[in-house]
């Protein structure tokens, strides 16, 4: 489980995480009690990232351990919060950049076409007049103007592909939000915001709630290096086996959402006892000689008229405790 992921969660619902959230706590607030530390929010942030860190690489938690710890993950939080903020206000410097000069550009043809007129109306008395030095003058004028003309033309193109350029980082910023960092695939914000979206615009959508068996063992018996490698291979099933209209979320924890939209319940425990066939027979590499197996269960559900998402989720969470409880690896549907 990452530990910023955490300290941005709104709601926590998997039991695992559950404790360890109110773990951490109980600690921070012990510690920072005992420091005088001001509870400030800000403080709480820091402290928070450091104990959860530090019980996730089984670190003693001593307040001279923590103290030394603070340094370093205080230190990597700063990084991290730091690149992701240098990011945002460097496509926003490019991107004022570019409106200015696209700004200042336009006012320069504006100002050039008022010339323009100008000249050609200067260019009409001189021909009616039949002032040949007039007119070589003004025909160096016109030509004058369409180098400039050209120039500024240069300009926008390259403010054209500048754009470009920025559109495309920041998409790719807005994606990056959306991606779970471990496992590649959606994380639960985009899971609530597309789901508000199929509450709104599809007729019936079916939801498969699936979680690792026995998933706290593993961690136990080989570490969460381990652990996230399993994470992770269960998120790039999900990106090869899914169907392109199909979408797939990292909930939280060991527990991931495939959602149908406009699936039926038939298409669903398809779906469902395909990625659990798939899973079944994967093997994730320990080291060189090691190799461990892992199972997922799985419950499905239907949204049912007027439904809010919510509802079908929990009647697929249910659906998938009770798979956990007949024996696992297993598919029910609710």
């Amino acid at each position: 489980m990452d530990c910023k992921e955490l300290m941005e969660r709104h709601r926590i619902e998997n039991a695992d995480e559950q404790r360890h959230v109110k773990e951490v706590a109980k600690t921070v607030l012990s510690y920072l009690s005992k420091k005088d530390i001001p509870l400030t929010p800000a403080n709480y942030d820091e402290w928070f990232y450091v104990v959860c860190h530090a019980m996730r690489e089984h670190h003693l938690l001593s307040e001279k351990n923590l103290s030394i710890l603070y340094k370093k993950y205080r230190a990597d939080l700063i990084k991290v919060i730091d690149g992701e903020k240098k990011e945002i206000k460097q496509i926003s410097n490019n991107l004022r950049s570019v409106t200015q000069e696209s700004n200042e550009i336009l006012e320069r043809f504006e100002s050039n076409i008022g010339s323009h007129s100008e000249l050609i109306d200067e260019s009409i008395e001189a021909i009616d007049n039949h002032d040949a030095e007039k007119m070589e003058e003004l025909r160096s004028k016109i030509e004058s103007l369409e180098v400039e003309n050209e120039r500024l033309r240069r300009y926008i193109e390259k403010n054209r592909k500048r754009l470009e350029i920025v559109e495309a980082k920041f998409a790719e910023t807005k994606k990056e939000a959306d991606i779970d960092s471990l496992t590649k695939i959606f994380n639960r914000k985009r899971f609530d915001k597309d789901m508000e979206e199929f509450d709104l615009n599809c007729n019936t959508y079916s939801i498969i709630f699936l979680d690792v068996d026995d998933f706290k063992k593993i961690n136990d018996t080989y570490g969460h290096a381990v652990g996230d490698k399993v994470l992770m291979e269960i998120g790039e099933i999900l990106t090869h086996y899914l169907r392109r209209n199909t979408y797939a979320y990292r909930y939280g924890g060991e527990e991931f959402v495939v959602v149908l939209p406009e699936g039926d319940l038939n298409g669903a425990k398809v779906v469902a006892e395909r990625l659990r066939e798939v899973m079944e027979n994967r093997a994730v590499k320990i080291d060189e000689r090691s190799m461990i197996t892992f199972t997922a269960s799985f419950g499905a559900s239907q949204k049912r008229q007027n439904e809010h998402f919510n509802e079908v989720l929990k009647r697929a969470d249910e659906a998938l405790y009770e798979a956990k409880r007949s024996g696992k690896n297993k598919i029910v549907v609710k």
